[in-house]
């Protein structure tokens, strides 16, 4: 192999700002399948926030603010749940050279450590785990807003599949219903007829990925007599600054509120909506903003978007408006 043709190994990758690398030996493999979207998304963070030249150091232990883990939940439970979720999950993984080696997802933490400094988490990962992450070839770079803009577990699982695939020189893949349901992270005996798996699973994904990210995705079921044994999996990336590159970007920085109708085109609309005033907008704004800055009309639409869903109006709509400019604060911070 000539000199500049020496693969690059992941740990020597930068991450830009607002994402995330991850490994495709622990994309998409066995062992992860009764991990919850919180459970997914917690340990891309500590992955992320851990991703340095230390790595390199199997010892190497990291520190992590508990809100970021915590999200807009108030108390540690989830937190301590969720840990110890992944300490306990043991996956299947591929070496670059190979082998296959089964690995703890997760070290040691000091959650339950009562001289643990408030307000942080120190982790390591098991020795084992590390080789995956420092010597893999082939990686996933990931939006961190697209990753927080998931509602389903098995949307992050599908376009963590596609990220590590997409530079590839293969626009798509042919593999088993088997393999699809390992991918996507649906457990043994769930879903098991095509229809149900289709309907609560792949379709979910396939419109979250194609509404929230820069790429697209179709699977197409491929059948042996009447059953469906195999998917051809299609991908690509979306145009520069086409319209659907920016629907997408458009509707990650929105709320939750309402995607669902959003990306499925329904409407949910129930009661007539108050219109608030200028005056009222800028002050849900003023109190958004020690958070993060909003973008105060967006939020304003997407305010009105949930309410038409309540079955009432709510009591008093500016305090309504104000904390909802709260809470969208906190969810894009």
């Amino acid at each position: 192999m000539a000199k500049n043709d020496v693969a690059i190994k992941t740990i020597q990758v930068v991450a830009r700002k607002g994402e995330m690398i991850k490994p495709k030996e622990i994309i998409g493999i066995a062992g992860m399948e009764s991990w919850s979207l919180m459970d997914r998304r917690t340990w891309n963070l500590l992955l992320k926030n851990a991703w340095s030249d230390r790595l390199d150091d199997p010892t190497a232990s990291f520190t992590i603010p508990i809100r970021e883990l915590r999200g807009l939940h108030d108390s540690n439970d989830r937190v301590r749940k969720c840990l110890r979720k992944l300490q306990t999950t043991l996956v299947m993984a591929r070496l670059a050279n190979g082998e296959t080696r089964t690995v703890q997802m997760l070290g040691s933490t000091d959650m339950e450590d009562g001289d643990r400094r408030e307000g942080e988490l120190r982790y390591d990962f098991h020795p084992k785990l590390v080789p995956l992450l420092r010597d893999s070839e082939i990686y996933a770079r990931m939006d961190m807003k697209v990753i927080s803009a998931f509602t389903s577990k098995y949307a992050l699982a599908l376009y963590e599949a596609v990220s590590a695939r997409i530079k590839m020189r293969m626009p798509s893949e042919v593999i088993s219903v088997e393999d699809l349901r390992e991918w996507l992270g649906v457990e043994e005996g769930k879903l098991s007829r095509w229809p149900d798996f289709n309907r609560k699973a792949v379709q979910p994904a396939i419109n979250e990925v194609n509404a929230l990210s820069p790429y697209s995705v179709a699977i197409n079921p491929i059948k042996q007599g009447r059953k469906v044994d195999r998917v051809e999996i299609l991908w690509g990336k979306k145009e520069p600054f086409s319209p659907a590159e920016q629907a997408a970007a458009r509707e990650v920085n929105r709320v939750k509120t309402g995607r669902k109708s959003r990306i499925d085109g329904t409407d949910e609309k129930v009661v007539q909506v108050p219109h608030l005033s200028e005056d009222i907008i800028q002050k849900g704004y003023d109190a958004a903003k020690s958070i993060t800055r909003i973008d105060k009309h967006q939020v304003y639409q997407d305010w009105r978007a949930m309410v038409s869903t309540f079955p009432e109006i709510p009591n008093n709509p500016t305090g309504h408006f104000i904390d909802f400019c709260k809470k969208t604060a906190q969810q894009l911070r």
